[in-house]
Protein backbone atom coordinates (compact mmCIF):
# COMPACT_ATOMS: atom_id res chain seq x y z
CA UNK A 1 0.00 0.00 0.00
CA UNK A 2 1.32 3.41 -1.02
CA UNK A 3 1.88 5.86 1.56
CA UNK A 4 1.15 9.70 1.02
CA UNK A 5 4.08 11.00 2.57
CA UNK A 6 7.04 8.68 1.99
CA UNK A 7 6.16 6.59 -1.19
CA UNK A 8 8.38 8.93 -3.24
CA UNK A 9 11.48 7.75 -0.77
CA UNK A 10 10.64 4.36 0.10
CA UNK A 11 13.31 2.55 -1.93
CA UNK A 12 17.34 2.15 -1.28
CA UNK A 13 18.66 4.39 -2.80
CA UNK A 14 22.43 5.44 -4.18
CA UNK A 15 23.77 8.43 -5.20
CA UNK A 16 26.39 8.62 -7.65
CA UNK A 17 27.63 12.19 -7.52
CA UNK A 18 28.04 15.56 -5.08
CA UNK A 19 25.17 17.28 -6.98
CA UNK A 20 23.16 13.95 -6.63
CA UNK A 21 23.65 14.14 -3.06
CA UNK A 22 23.10 17.98 -2.49
CA UNK A 23 19.41 17.60 -4.43
CA UNK A 24 18.57 14.92 -2.06
CA UNK A 25 19.66 16.07 1.06
CA UNK A 26 17.28 19.58 -0.26
CA UNK A 27 14.48 17.06 -1.35
CA UNK A 28 14.73 15.78 2.55
CA UNK A 29 14.72 19.15 4.12
CA UNK A 30 11.54 19.76 2.46
CA UNK A 31 9.71 16.63 3.59
CA UNK A 32 11.01 17.35 7.13
CA UNK A 33 9.77 21.01 6.43
CA UNK A 34 6.52 19.82 5.51
CA UNK A 35 6.09 16.79 7.68
CA UNK A 36 6.20 14.12 5.87
CA UNK A 37 9.61 13.05 7.51
CA UNK A 38 10.18 13.17 11.00
CA UNK A 39 13.98 13.72 11.59
CA UNK A 40 15.39 10.93 14.45
CA UNK A 41 18.19 11.89 16.82
CA UNK A 42 20.96 10.75 15.00
CA UNK A 43 25.14 10.73 14.71
CA UNK A 44 24.45 13.52 12.32
CA UNK A 45 21.69 16.36 12.10
CA UNK A 46 20.19 17.25 8.46
CA UNK A 47 21.22 20.67 9.38
CA UNK A 48 25.12 20.28 10.06
CA UNK A 49 25.08 18.76 6.26
CA UNK A 50 25.74 21.92 4.31
CA UNK A 51 24.94 22.79 0.55
CA UNK A 52 27.35 24.32 -1.50
CA UNK A 53 30.64 23.61 1.29
CA UNK A 54 31.76 20.35 2.48
CA UNK A 55 30.00 17.70 3.80
CA UNK A 56 30.78 16.46 7.22
CA UNK A 57 33.31 13.35 6.66
CA UNK A 58 30.26 11.02 8.76
CA UNK A 59 27.04 11.46 7.63
CA UNK A 60 24.06 8.83 9.21
CA UNK A 61 20.53 10.81 9.61
CA UNK A 62 17.59 8.91 10.96
CA UNK A 63 14.47 9.45 9.90
CA UNK A 64 10.65 8.32 10.09
CA UNK A 65 7.38 8.59 8.20
CA UNK A 66 4.54 10.14 11.00
CA UNK A 67 2.10 8.18 8.85
CA UNK A 68 2.83 4.67 8.16
CA UNK A 69 5.57 4.42 10.28
CA UNK A 70 8.57 3.22 7.96
CA UNK A 71 11.84 4.80 9.26
CA UNK A 72 14.78 5.28 6.95
CA UNK A 73 18.78 6.21 7.15
CA UNK A 74 20.91 8.52 4.87
CA UNK A 75 24.77 7.21 5.17
CA UNK A 76 27.39 8.63 3.84
CA UNK A 77 31.50 8.53 4.91
CA UNK A 78 34.56 10.00 3.10
CA UNK A 79 36.21 7.28 4.94
CA UNK A 80 35.26 4.39 2.75
CA UNK A 81 34.55 3.80 -1.11
CA UNK A 82 31.00 3.74 -1.16
CA UNK A 83 28.38 6.17 -2.51
CA UNK A 84 26.08 7.82 0.22
CA UNK A 85 22.86 5.89 0.42
CA UNK A 86 19.59 6.17 1.38
CA UNK A 87 18.62 3.11 3.01
CA UNK A 88 15.03 1.86 4.36
CA UNK A 89 15.57 -0.25 7.69
CA UNK A 90 11.86 -0.94 9.34
CA UNK A 91 8.94 -1.36 6.79
CA UNK A 92 5.45 -0.20 7.29
CA UNK A 93 3.13 -1.15 9.38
Amino acid sequence: MACKNCNAVSSRRQLSSRGETTRFVRRLRGLVEDGRLVEFPSFTDLEDIEDDAGFPDVIECAFGCPDCGSEYVFKASSHHRRPPEWLPTRRRR
